[in-house]
């Protein structure tokens, strides 16, 4: 693209990518809960065997949490329901013996596959409208938009702290009412 497609003036919720995409992915999932609630694991529950299954090996948490894009602290609480439901489990890592790993067990398969179905029946019904081809495309462009937004992620640079903030900024400047006691 030879020049920024986005300017202040004309940005708004209806042409951002941001916003669409985010707000697809809400909306997905919600329905993608409601259809799971029949279910003996939820949506949460089966997108984390899903991925759990794609592994050859058992994985960290801190591995899994990436990968899933989910939030640590509430990924070890799924983990912790999965497991006491005996589909996952934790063992010591092979590689170091002091780091914990998760391993999807075979009642974890079982549930992961059989609620699969249910997933290919939404995904097949939000689609229904779309030729193929306009499918097809519209993956294609997703998975080129992944793609750059995680090579952007790993490569940016990290956030500024306050400190560096206020650093940057020059020393904080005391209230009147401070300086004249």
């Amino acid at each position: 693209m030879a020049k920024p497609y986005y300017k202040v003036a004309t940005l708004e919720p209806s042409n951002s990518v941001g916003y669409l995409v985010k707000s697809c992915g809400v909306l997905l999932t919600q329905i993608a809960e409601r259809r799971f609630e029949a279910l003996s694991a939820n949506f949460t529950h089966w997108v984390t065997l899903m991925g759990l299954s794609r592994q050859q090996s058992p994985v960290s948490a801190t591995q899994l949490s990436k990968e899933l894009c989910h939030d640590m602290g509430a990924l070890t609480r799924v983990v912790d329901e999965l497991e006491r439901r005996g589909l996952v489990r934790r063992e010591r890592s092979r590689r170091d013996r002091r780091a914990v790993e998760i391993a999807i067990t075979a009642a974890g398969r079982r549930q992961a596959s059989g609620a699969k179905r249910v997933m290919v029946e939404l995904l097949n019904e939000l689609v229904e409208p779309y030729s193929e081809a306009e499918i097809a495309t519209l993956i294609g462009l997703l998975q080129r938009m992944l793609q750059h937004l995680q090579q952007a992620a790993a490569t940016a640079p990290p956030a500024p702290t306050r400190a560096a903030t206020r650093t940057a900024r020059g020393p904080r400047q005391r209230s009147h009412s401070r300086a004249a006691a």
